[in-house]
C-alpha cells in the first residue's frame, strides 16, 4: 500500500540512496574532470613527437607536398586526429582536414603548457581555428628545416589538433561504467534497505495488531522482537505494558469479585437481623440487644473495608500528600511495638526489637500505619511460644527494617502476590476484621517514600518483610506514584 509506513520508509530510503549516488558520482566526476582532461592530452602529445620525426624524414627522403600530405592524413585517420604543417612563417601549408581547410591561414600559435611523456616533450595550446575551437600540440624540438623540392622556403613546424571538447569531455567516457556501477550499487542498496524497512515495520505492524487485539478485549498479547536498540526495547515494552494491562485488568476483576464478596455477607446477615426485628422475632431485651449488636458490627465491617478502598484508592491516585519531616525510625518502631504488646502477650508471641536505625525525612504518621500492618500480620501468623523480631539497621544511603516471624512458609507461587489487594494466602485463616487490604496499602505507602518492600519465606528461616527507605525521603516531584 503506497500510504503505508513501510511504503513511505522505503521512498525516503529511495530518495536518500538516489541523492548519495547522484552526489557521490558528481564528486567522482568532479575530482577526476582536470585528471582525465590532462590524461586525454596526454594521449595526444605522446603522438607529436613520432610522427614529426615522420614528416622530418619524409621531408629529407625528398618526398614532395602532395606524398607528404597524403601520408600525414592517413596518420589522422588512424589516430583521428587533425595534421597542420606550417611553413617558417606559420603558415599553414597542409591540413588534413578538407571540410574546414586552413590552408593559407597563418596561425600566431602561443606558447603552450609544457608537458612530456617519457622522452617525448610537447606543448598544447587551446586556440580557435577558423571555426573550430581546438587543442594544438606542438614538438617542444623544433623540426629540422629543409628546403620543399621546388620550393623555397622551409617547414618549421608540424601540429596535432583535436577538437577542445574530445579533451574536455574526456571523463564523459566514464559516464557508462559511473551508470552501471551506480545501478549495482542502488540494487544493492535497494536490496538492503528493503531488508532493514522489514526489520523496523515488522514490530510495528505486530504491536498495531496486538493493539487492536487489545481494544476488542483480547489483552494477553505478546510481539517478538529482540535486541537492545530502539525496536527492541519499544518491543520490550509493549509486552511489559500488554502484561500489566493484563494484570491491572484481572485485578480490577477480582477487586469487583472480592469486594462483592466482602459485602454479601455483612449484608445478608445486616438484612437477616433487620427483617427479624421488623417481623417482632426479638421478644426480650437481649435478643433486641444481641441482634442490634451484630448488625453495629457488620456495619463496622463495611466501614472498614470502604476506609481502606477510599484510601487505597487516595494513594495510588496521587491524591493523599505525604506530610514529611525529620523522623526517628527506632520510635516509631518501638511505638509501633508498645501498640501490640498486649496482642502479642494474648497469642503468646514475644516481640523482640533490634534497633539501629537513624532519623529519616519522611512521614511518621504513614509510617506507623505500614509498622501496625506487617506487626498485626506478624503476630497473627507466629505460632504460639515463639518470637516476632523487629529489626532496623542502617545502610548506605537507606536505611531498612525488617519484621520477621517463624510461622508457617507463604508458598513460593503466592509470594509475587501477597501485596495484591484482598488476597489471602490461606483464607481459612483470614479474620472478619481485616479487610485484605492490609500489605496493599504497605506497599503503596513505601512507594510513595521512595522505597521499596519485599518478602521472604521458607520453612527454615521463616517469613521476613523487608521496608527500604531512603534516608533524605523522596524526591520532591514524586510525592505518591500515580498509576
Amino acid at each position: 500500500m503506497l500510504g503505508s509506513f513501510r511504503a513511505r520508509l522505503l521512498a525516503g530510503f529511495g530518495i536518500v540512496i538516489v541523492l548519495t549516488l547522484f552526489l557521490s558520482a558528481s564528486a567522482f566526476v568532479l575530482l577526476l574532470r582536470q585528471q582525465q582532461a590532462e590524461a586525454a592530452q596526454q594521449r595526444i602529445g605522446i603522438l607529436v613527437e613520432p610522427i614529426t620525426t615522420n614528416a622530418q624524414q619524409m621531408q629529407l627522403l625528398g618526398w614532395s607536398r602532395p606524398q607528404i600530405s597524403a601520408a600525414l592524413s592517413d596518420f589522422a585517420i588512424y589516430y583521428d586526429i587533425r595534421i597542420l604543417m606550417l611553413d617558417p612563417s606559420d603558415k599553414v601549408v597542409i591540413d588534413t582536414e578538407p571540410r574546414h581547410e586552413a590552408i593559407g591561414l597563418t596561425l600566431d600559435i602561443p606558447e603552450g603548457t609544457p608537458a612530456e611523456v617519457g622522452l617525448a616533450p610537447f606543448q598544447s595550446v587551446r586556440m580557435p581555428i577558423l571555426d573550430d575551437d581546438l587543442y594544438l600540440f606542438t614538438s617542444a624540438t623544433s623540426l629540422a628545416a629543409a628546403p620543399w623540392p621546388g620550393v623555397q622556403e622551409d617547414v618549421s613546424k608540424l601540429v596535432l589538433a583535436v577538437p577542445a571538447g574530445d579533451v574536455n569531455s574526456a571523463w564523459a567516457a566514464l559516464l557508462p561504467r559511473l551508470s552501471i556501477a551506480g545501478a549495482g550499487a542502488g540494487v544493492v542498496a535497494v536490496l538492503f534497505a528493503f531488508l532493514f524497512a522489514a526489520r523496523i515495520t515488522t514490530p510495528v505492524r505486530e504491536m498495531t495488531r496486538a493493539s487492536q487485539a487489545m481494544a476488542r478485549g483480547d489483552l494477553d498479547q505478546r510481539i517478538g522482537g529482540e535486541g537492545e536498540d530502539e525496536i527492541g526495547r519499544l518491543a520490550a515494552a509493549f509486552n511489559q505494558m500488554s502484561t500489566q494491562v493484563a494484570r491491572s485488568n484481572r485485578v480490577m476483576r477480582d477487586l469487583i469479585a472480592n469486594v462483592s464478596h466482602e459485602l454479601k455477607t455483612p449484608l445478608t446477615s445486616i438484612q437477616g437481623f433487620g427483617q427479624a426485628m421488623i417481623d417482632g422475632l426479638a421478644t426480650k431485651p437481649e435478643e433486641y440487644s444481641e441482634m442490634s449488636s451484630v448488625i453495629v458490627g457488620e456495619t463496622e465491617r463495611i466501614r472498614v473495608l470502604v476506609d481502606d478502598l477510599l484510601y487505597l484508592s487516595q494513594l495510588e491516585s496521587g491524591t493523599l500528600q505525604l506530610s514529611l519531616d525529620e523522623v526517628d525510625l527506632d520510635a516509631i518502631v518501638d511505638d509501633a511495638a508498645s501498640r501490640f504488646r498486649f496482642q502479642a502477650d494474648e497469642a503468646e508471641v514475644t516481640l523482640r526489637l533490634a534497633l539501629e536505625g537513624t532519623v529519616i525525612r519522611a512521614d511518621g504518621r504513614r509510617l506507623e500505619q505500614v509498622l501496625a500492618n506487617l506487626v498485626d500480620n506478624a503476630i497473627r501468623f507466629a505460632p504460639a511460644g515463639s518470637e516476632v523480631l523487629i529489626r532496623t539497621y542502617r545502610l548506605a544511603e537507606e536505611v531498612a527494617v525488617e519484621v520477621h516471624n517463624g510461622g508457617p512458609p507463604i508458598p513460593a507461587e503466592s509470594l509475587p502476590n501477597v501485596f495484591d489487594r484482598f488476597y489471602q494466602v490461606d483464607p481459612a485463616r483470614a479474620e472478619t476484621r481485616h479487610s485484605g487490604l492490609g500489605l496493599s496499602i504497605v506497599q503503596e505507602l513505601v512507594q510513595a517514600h521512595g522505597g521499596s518492600v519485599s518478602v521472604q519465606s521458607s520453612r527454615d528461616a521463616g517469613t521476613t518483610f523487608a521496608i527500604r527507605l531512603p534516608i533524605d525521603g523522596p524526591p520532591a516531584n514524586a510525592m505518591l506514584p500515580r498509576r
